[in-house]
C-alpha cells in the first residue's frame, strides 16, 4: 500500500469513528469505487460453454468464488448470516450473468421470504448503472409456503426493507398478498413484465397459477425463471446443492419447456424466454 492509499485508509477510518451513522454510505462508495472491471460474461455464453446442467452449475459457483466482483459476495455473505436468505452461491453468479447480459426494466418476483434476491436485482442494477423497476408480492409470512422455516414474531416485510436500507437501496415496489388472490393478480395483470421470478408456493396448482398468469404479461423477449424446478431433469445436485420440488418440476416439464425458450438450467433454477 502507498503513502497515499495509506493516509487515506486512515482518514476514512477516522471519519468513521467520529460519525458511524455514516458508515453505510461510505461501505458504499468504496465498494462502488472498487467494483471488479472484468467484464461479467453472458449467461448465454456460459450456457454455450458449459453443455450439461452439472458443468453450467459448476463454472457459475467457481465464477462467485474466483472472479465476480466483490459486492456480490458481501451480499451473500450478509444473507447467509443468521439464515437470513437460502439459494446457493452459484445462483448470485446466474443473476448477475442474467441481469448484466438482458438488463431487465421491470422485474417481478413472486414469493419473498427476507429479500434476498430483489436486493441483489438491485445491487446489480445500482452497480452496473442501468435503471430497473423492481417489485414483489409475497404474503410475507409462511402463508402457503410449507418447505421453509420462519422465525415467530419476525415482520418479514419490515425486515426486507431493513435489508435494502442497509445496502443503501431504492425501496421496491412490493404488495403483501398471496399471488392467488384477486389483488396480485390484477397487479401482474397491470404491468408488461420483462422478468417475473416464481419463487412462491411448491404446491403444483398454485404454482401452475403463478405461471400461467406470468406468461400471459411477461413481455416479447422477457425471462422467465422457475425456482425449485430441475427434479425432473438430468441435473445430479451433491450434497450441497438441491434439484427441487415435484410441482414446480413438473410445470417446467410439462409446459415451460413446450411453451417457451429454454436457455438454460442452474441447479434448481430454469431460465426461459418468451419469443
Amino acid at each position: 500500500m502507498s503513502h497515499i492509499e495509506q493516509t487515506i485508509l486512515e482518514l476514512i477510518n477516522h471519519l468513521v469513528r467520529k460519525h458511524p451513522e455514516l458508515s453505510p454510505l461510505i461501505r458504499s462508495i468504496i465498494d462502488s469505487s472498487t467494483v471488479d472491471n472484468k467484464s461479467t460474461p453472458k449467461f448465454t455464453e456460459m450456457v454455450a460453454l458449459y453443455k450439461t446442467r452439472n458443468d453450467l452449475y459448476n463454472a457459475m459457483n467457481n465464477y462467485f468464488l474466483n472472479e465476480a466482483p466483490d459486492y456480490l459476495r458481501s451480499h451473500r455473505n450478509y444473507f447467509k448470516i443468521n439464515n437470513r436468505g437460502f439459494g446457493e452461491d452459484a445462483f448470485h453468479a446466474m443473476w448477475l450473468t442474467l441481469i448484466n447480459e438482458f438488463k431487465p426494466k421491470n422485474m417481478l418476483e413472486i414469493g419473498i421470504y427476507r429479500g434476498q434476491v430483489i436486493t441483489l436485482w438491485g445491487l446489480i442494477s445500482k452497480f452496473n448503472e442501468f435503471i430497473s423497476e423492481i417489485h414483489g408480492i409475497s404474503p410475507f409470512s409462511s402463508a402457503g409456503d410449507e418447505n421453509s422455516a420462519y422465525i415467530d414474531n419476525l415482520d418479514y416485510l419490515k425486515d426486507t426493507l431493513l435489508s435494502h436500507n442497509y445496502f443503501q437501496l431504492v425501496e421496491p415496489k412490493l404488495l403483501k398478498a398471496l399471488s392467488t388472490e384477486p389483488v396480485a393478480k390484477a397487479y401482474i395483470k397491470s404491468k408488461s413484465w420483462d422478468l417475473i421470478y416464481i419463487d412462491g408456493s411448491h404446491d403444483y396448482d398454485v404454482a401452475l397459477s403463478d405461471y400461467e398468469i406470468s406468461i400471459e404479461n411477461l413481455s416479447e423477449g422477457g425471462l422467465l425463471i422457475m425456482d425449485d424446478s430441475s427434479l425432473f431433469t438430468e441435473y445430479k445436485p451433491d450434497n450441497s446443492s438441491f434439484a427441487g420440488h415435484p410441482g414446480p418440476s413438473r410445470i417446467v416439464t410439462e409446459r415451460a419447456m413446450l411453451e417457451l425458450s429454454f436457455l438454460g438450467g442452474v441447479g434448481h433454477n430454469n431460465v426461459f424466454i418468451k419469443k
